[in-house]
């Protein structure tokens, strides 16, 4: 009984080893989350990243001021294991701001990419490493849309989110999307079965 204890252990730890290993995934590979969001013309984006750490950072100061410190310490956890995936191409996101919106009602919305392929692949390694314009009726219309889809790409499960203040907004996120996944259907069916 005691060797079967031990050999559990010892497979435990090769498996935790193996999957510990570096992938060589990056932020800047031709499948990683931040190459698939869209770079919409028109727009300002943002990276979210900034956003969340400013989050992470207040909510976490103020458990910490409060007392709390299990809950700094959750919140450090779970910023750390997000910025893992960031860092290693699995998930990106960012708010779009359309340039000649107006402050009253201004065109934004947000897209966040996810490479479920990268996220199985780097899960253990993240979780133990861790203006003014116009004034008219119509530019207090906020007309909010949200989508959600997936896709392959390059061999690659690839997952979107978005929203957005206003249906054009949602639109040039869809067909930004939807020719990625129509690339990677037209590169599989010119490709003959050999």
């Amino acid at each position: 009984m005691k060797h079967l204890r031990i050999f559990a252990l010892l497979s435990l730890l090769l498996i935790l080893a193996v999957a510990c290993s570096e992938t060589g995934n990056t932020p800047n590979d031709a499948t990683s989350a931040q190459r698939l969001l869209p770079n919409l013309a028109a727009y300002s984006a943002t990276d979210v990243d900034t956003t969340v750490d400013g989050a992470f950072a207040a909510f976490g100061g103020a458990s910490l001021l409060s007392g709390q410190v299990g809950i700094t310490a959750v919140l450090a956890k779970a910023e750390q294991i997000l910025q893992c995936f960031q860092d290693r191409g699995a998930l990106a996101a960012k708010f779009y701001r359309q340039l000649d919106s107006t402050v009253t009602a201004p065109k934004i919305g947000g897209a966040l990419v996810l490479n479920q392929s990268r996220i199985n692949q780097e899960v253990i390694n993240c979780i133990l490493g861790g203006q003014e314009g116009k004034s008219s009726a119509q530019a207090f219309e906020v007309e909010p849309c949200a989508s959600a889809g997936s896709f392959e790409y390059e061999g690659d499960n690839i997952s979107y989110v978005y929203v957005g203040s206003h249906p054009d907004v949602c639109a040039v996120f869809q067909l930004h999307f939807d020719n990625l996944a129509s690339a990677t259907e037209e590169l599989a069916t010119a490709t003959p079965d050999t």
